[in-house]
């Protein structure tokens, strides 16, 4: 389709908007000066208007929709245009232009105004008619009608922002500097174009002139250019009761290059509109207002008009100062890169999402990586991972192991973002997933928890779970890590479990160390929202981070350090009651049959498990000893009895002494006798022992270690309205939230 031919073709046959068109030449423009951007005020008789107009809600919802094929004018002729999978647009006139080739393209269907799926559609028309600019109003934005999804076009260079980006474009494209980020700086306009980000081939840039909120966008591919794009929209703030950010945009393609500017703004309308004093202004700013082309439909609004009224119209519409740092901040922050052991076997079958390959397998081969029938030492599918936003699933690991060694132990197949490293790990493969610190806390706390707990529970959640990974990596590179301990003689088998023997990646996939399952589990807006809300936050004690166990449910009583790991205790891990103001005499948070707050906890097959804080656990004596046998590898003969020897402040056993026939020895610390007195984890190692002839009963409390913060009794205190500070303060006492340095929070 030629559009001046079929604009010319339309004019010649609409007398309607021939006349309208016409009326064009007779516009009166002032020229100004807003936010040192030379810009342009647009009065267009034609346009006269009741400076009281205004259409309510409900009018729109009695009116026929003019953008319906079946209300349309019988003269208004469609040019066709297909978008992706399936959309389906008509190129129209627009009857009433403010351009002298204004075009409208609504989607055929009837459909709220939304950006969502539909950015790429934009792009596709950008490509096909290249002497036109393609522009959008969101539904609070300016949109005559935000009840059907449509878009605008007009030929290039008619709005002055777009005009002086497009000039700012072809300086920093002819810059010979290859580094994106230098080559606003490389072209000396750095001070205007501010770079904030990259997804390959596309790069995001602050525009300094005009007014607050704008971000201009390149990119040679459609595909880069919607990642970054949609990056950028999730950066913004959704107000409430609204589909999504409140912006105007707009797109054209020159010099091979896909072109965008994005501008946020706060409010509909500015005061001016709805005044009945001297300040009125019949203005209801859309894209091309915010395009710096002000359209002023009324003699007497023009008239008044100057850069100073503009500036103040401006302010009020666009985005706040604080929201625009905000953006920027959401742009530019960082996240440390974790490298995650997720499955050690023979064989290992994945599948890369990216390349259509399909189910693929490694093996071990002598002592190396049998891919495809050539050996390799390693093995790396890279992905390009974007640090400040969540990234998408870029690999399938199959038949991956969850809950190793408890009684919910199963195999399923998980979906990871970033890279998949391989490697030989004795005689076995590992896949290692390297991710982000922050994606893989998108994870963790959706594994650990279901994402549909509390926020304030769930933010509690990712600051310890970011602080207590954090702290692992900081003491593999100090080489300060908690050792796991072994003693083992023939009177006494003493271990405890730490992170230290994880040599070939920081952390390990299951409960050994976080509960992790790539993005199968991470589902929910909120999960997102609040580790966005927390993005970096870490708890810290006298300068160093803090170590941030937590367990299931301590039992009403939480557990100090070195019951559980090495002889060493933190101020802030003490031996507290889990009540309120840590009052002995009070009820534990933890203890909770509340049927709603343990359904937002617990995963299904944690709800499997519904006795956590008292349990009772019955052997016969014959079966114990045997074992007891099979599990510490001591044959003690006939079990005599069990017999603590040193309990942690919450009755945690630290040391048990098993008394057999035979044979007799202790054995510590809690992991390990919790290990010994079961088939996978006794829930934890509070308990005592009722020796009831041939049988013996153990009456337990609490599920885990008990040590920090109890998830259960957490996430009742987040039930009856305590914030994520206020928890923290109460599982780590002395201790504080500070923003670590390596994500590097904004600007």
């Amino acid at each position: 389709m030629n559009p001046d031919k079929f604009i010319h073709d339309q004019l010649s046959r609409w007398p309607l908007a021939c006349g309208n068109f016409r009326a064009l030449k007779n516009v009166r423009t002032k020229d100004l000066v807003v936010g040192g951007l030379a810009v342009k005020a647009q009065f267009n008789p034609a346009r006269i208007v009741s400076s009281a107009a205004k259409v309510d809600s409900k009018s729109l919802a009695a009116r026929p929709c003019f953008l319906c094929a079946d209300n349309r004018p019988t003269e208004q002729a469609a040019w066709p245009f297909e978008g992706r999978k399936g959309k389906k647009y008509s190129i129209l006139v627009n009857p009433f232009p403010i351009f002298p080739d204004h075009l409208t393209i609504p989607l055929n269907s009837h459909s709220d105004q939304s950006i969502r799926n539909r950015y790429v559609d934009i792009l596709d028309l950008a490509r096909a008619y290249k002497g036109y600019t393609f522009f959008y109003n969101g539904p609070k934005c300016g949109a005559s009608a935000p009840d059907h999804h449509h878009f605008q076009a007009a030929g290039n260079g008619r709005m002055p922002l777009e005009s002086d980006i497009d000039s700012l474009f072809e300086q920093i494209l002819a810059a010979k500097e290859e580094a994106p980020e230098h080559r606003a700086e490389a072209a000396g306009i750095s001070d205007v174009m501010e770079y904030m980000a990259s997804v390959q081939d596309a790069h995001l840039f602050h525009y300094n002139r005009f007014t607050r909120g704008i971000f201009a966008l390149k990119a040679r591919e459609a595909k880069s250019a919607a990642k970054l794009f949609y990056r950028l929209i999730d950066c913004a703030e959704i107000p409430e009761g609204e589909s999504e950010p409140r912006f105007n945009m707009m797109t054209w393609f020159r010099s091979g290059e896909f072109r965008t500017i994005v501008i946020f703004r706060d409010k509909h309308r500015p005061h001016h509109y709805f005044s009945d004093g001297p300040d009125h202004l019949t203005m209801s700013p859309g894209c091309a207002d915010m395009g710096g082309l002000f359209i002023v439909p009324c003699p007497e609004d023009f008239e008044k008009i100057d850069s100073r009224l503009m500036e103040e119209v401006m302010d009020e519409v666009s985005c706040a100062p604080d929201k625009e740092r905000d953006i920027i901040m959401k742009l530019t922050r960082k996240q440390p890169k974790l490298a995650v052991g997720i499955l050690t076997a023979p064989e290992i079958e994945f599948e890369m999402l990216s390349d259509s390959a399909g189910r693929q397998k490694a093996s071990w081969r002598d002592g190396r990586i049998d891919y495809n029938g050539a050996l390799y030492d390693e093995l790396l599918f890279d992905s390009v991972t974007p640090s400040t936003l969540f990234a998408e699933p870029s690999f399938v690991l199959h038949d991956v192991v969850i809950g190793k060694n408890f009684h919910w132990q199963r195999k399923e197949s998980q979906k990871f973002a970033g890279s998949l490293k391989i490697i030989v790990d004795g005689e076995n493969l590992t896949a290692v997933n390297l991710i982000g610190v922050e994606d893989y806390l998108l994870s963790v706390i959706s594994s650990e928890m279901k994402s549909t707990s509390s926020e304030e529970f769930l933010k509690a959640h990712a600051v310890i779970s970011r602080s207590w990974v954090m702290s692992q990596i900081a003491s593999s590179h100090d080489g300060k890590n908690h050792a796991t301990g072994i003693l083992d003689t023939p009177d006494e088998l003493r271990k405890w479990y730490d992170h230290d023997d994880h040599t070939l990646f920081d952390v390990c996939a299951d409960d050994h160390c976080q509960r992790y399952q790539g993005l199968t589990r991470a589902t929910g807006e909120t999960v997102r929202k609040v580790i966005d809300a927390t993005w970096g936050q870490i708890l810290t004690s006298e300068g160093n981070i803090c170590d941030t166990r937590f367990s299931k449910c301590c039992g009403g009583v939480m557990e100090k350090f070195s019951a559980c790991w090495g002889d060493v205790d933190y101020q802030y891990l003490r031996p507290l009651p889990d009540t309120p103001d840590h009052d002995p005499d009070g009820e534990p948070f933890c203890d909770t049959h509340d049927a709603a707050v343990l359904s937002q906890i617990l995963n299904n097959y944690d709800l499997e498990t519904p006795d956590f804080f008292r349990w009772k656990q019955e052997y016969g004596k014959e079966e114990l000893a045997e074992l007891i046998a099979e599990r510490s590898g001591r044959r003690i003969g006939r079990l005599l009895g069990l017999e603590p020897l040193e309990r942690g402040e919450s009755g945690r056993i630290i040391r048990l002494r098993i008394n057999g026939s035979e044979s007799s020895f202790t054995v510590g610390k809690e992991l390990e006798i919790r290990r010994t007195l079961s088939t996978s984890h006794l829930k934890s190692s509070a308990f005592d022992v009722e020796d009831a002839g041939d049988r013996i009963i153990l009456h337990g409390k609490g599920w885990g270690h008990g040590v920090g913060l109890c998830q259960i009794g957490a996430a009742v205190m987040a039930s009856k309205g305590y914030g994520y500070r206020q928890i923290l303060e109460h599982y780590y006492p002395g201790s504080e939230i500070t923003v670590s340095p390596a994500s590097n929070k904004g600007r």
